[in-house]
């Protein structure tokens, strides 16, 4: 008996070691573990940090390099005197178009769309319309600017070794279609390098440049959802913080396509005035100067390339700015209800996985997208 209780005893005193010893453990195992992943946040800060200025500094001699260069100041003048007349300097946002004779109709869309949902609510957003040949700049020239945006029109055609680009209204992959959007690199960088002298980091009024194609169809005002994105909160001007989270937003056509997830769509981008941007957007243009193509693939690889160390991109989301193949297509085979309520959220429809400009304008018009009659041809 005396050695049961004994044994018993024992029993008892060595559980109770026992679960001591593990709850002992369990702490030490807790607080190793935060001490690990403390230490690799702080050295992913330091990292983050170092590279990003590393960057700053590298990038800011590029940045000496790449913007003087050419004819990149022809378009300062003309930006810089229409900005003059606001006391903040350039706007913070720069909307960016391309516009040929042959896509007439469709800018006088877009247009519509603009000014109805954006337009009257921003005023202090700066319109930058490129004129691809000298037809559709004399039209837009007489085209009524909106009153409440400060508005420029710059002919490019002549800038292109004298001659006009294609005004036609290009199919997709054709030589004149690639030809046009080779252009593409070339002219955003040409607007972010005029102002400011492509100098970031200047405070409230540093540029972001929005390009859109003017086969998109602009529902909602995108600039509280792209603000958010790229500042942070935007209920008011303390929340907002002046370093941007991203270099480069775009707009998703694919989850997943040729191994690069997300597939970014350059028909809708939003790029702010970075360093990396720019180093950027010359090594995009490099690319389509020496082989006029489609500028999308390229433009994937590169922002996942090491040309550019620690270049920050991100998407935007895909319902809010679909593709063709969502908002016309997969969207409609789902139920009724889930349909008008993602387009309920839609802020910018892209009439993009559909060639031609007559499929597209049919598309358009099925879809009550079409708005022509408002304002005359």
């Amino acid at each position: 008996r005396v050695s049961l209780v004994r044994a018993e005893q024992l029993g008892m005193r060595t559980s109770r070691i026992s679960s001591w010893s593990r709850s002992r453990s369990f702490i030490y195992a807790v607080r190793a573990t935060a001490i690990v992943i403390a230490i690799l946040i702080v050295n992913a800060l330091i990292s983050n940090i170092i590279t990003d200025d590393i960057l700053q500094q590298n990038s800011a001699l590029r940045v000496e390099d790449i913007c003087p260069s050419r004819q990149r100041y022809i378009l300062r003048d003309e930006l810089g005197s229409n900005s003059n007349d606001t006391h903040r300097g350039i706007s913070s946002f720069a909307v960016v178009l391309t516009v040929n004779s042959g896509f007439w109709d469709f800018f006088v869309n877009w247009d519509n769309h603009f000014q109805d949902r954006v337009v009257n609510k921003s005023d202090e957003l700066l319109l930058v319309i490129i004129a691809q040949d000298a037809d559709i700049y004399d039209k837009l020239k007489t085209w009524p600017k909106p009153k409440a945006s400060r508005t420029i029109i710059i002919p490019v055609y002549d800038l292109t070794k004298g001659s006009s680009a294609s005004a036609r209204a290009e199919d997709y992959d054709s030589v004149g279609y690639k030809s046009l959007v080779s252009s593409r690199a070339t002219y955003l960088l040409n607007v972010m390098c005029s102002i400011q002298g492509g100098k970031p980091n200047k405070g409230d009024d540093d540029l972001v440049i929005l390009y859109s194609d003017i086969d998109t169809v602009w529902l909602k005002d995108p600039f509280p959802y792209i603000q958010t994105k790229l500042f942070g909160s935007n209920n008011n001007d303390t929340d907002m913080q002046h370093r941007p989270n991203y270099d480069i937003l775009a707009a998703v056509d694919d989850d997943e396509y040729n191994n690069v997830s997300p597939y970014y769509c350059t028909g809708y981008l939003v790029i702010a005035q970075t360093p990396a941007s720019i180093a950027f957007l010359s090594l995009w243009e490099e690319e389509l100067i020496s082989n006029p193509q489609l500028n999308q693939p390229v433009f994937n690889t590169l922002l996942r390339s090491p040309k550019i160390p620690g270049i920050r991109h991100g998407d935007l989301g895909q319902t809010e700015f679909p593709p063709g193949r969502l908002y016309f297509d997969e969207w409609a085979k789902g139920s009724r209800e889930v349909e008008k309520r993602k387009k309920m959220e839609t802020m910018v429809v892209h009439n993009n996985y559909i060639v031609g400009h007559d499929a597209k304008r049919k598309r358009f018009q099925e879809h009550g997208l079409w708005m022509n009659n408002k304002r005359q041809l």
